[in-house]
């Protein structure tokens, strides 16, 4: 909300960067998952992402759970891969930035990355 003045108020600014950082979430996680399906070559990424699109996952709507159910339809137990290689890269990028990834070692890969969404 803006105040008479023009300007924005606290509580403006707190949404803006609540928007900002999922925003840079659901970019990073993208960013990840293209770069895990890179690993098959550029056709079949495009016709990966294109099936992916299909079935609604996009940025702004990337979901770990349902990505990981199209992954699956598609590669059975190799989506296991893709996953796998998606948080290596979203870590990767979390720590390049100085975000907290948490240190549960115990957590499986996509255990891990549902919390990095999360956050």
């Amino acid at each position: 909300m803006m105040a008479k003045n023009g300007e924005a108020t606290q509580a403006d600014h707190g949404k803006n960067i609540h928007d900002d950082v999922e925003t840079l979430r659901k970019r990073l996680a993208w960013d990840a998952l293209q770069g895990a399906l890179s690993m098959l070559g550029e056709s079949s990424m495009k016709a990966v992402m294109h099936h992916l699109s299909k079935r609604g996952v996009n940025i702004n709507s990337i979901n770990i759970k349902e990505l990981d159910h199209v992954l699956y339809s598609l590669f059975g137990d190799g989506a296991n891969v893709i996953i796998n290689e998606m948080c290596k890269r979203l870590e990767k990028e979390y720590l390049r930035l100085g975000l907290d990834i948490g240190n549960d070692t115990s957590a499986t890969m996509k255990e891990r990355m549902i919390r990095l969404m999360r956050q």
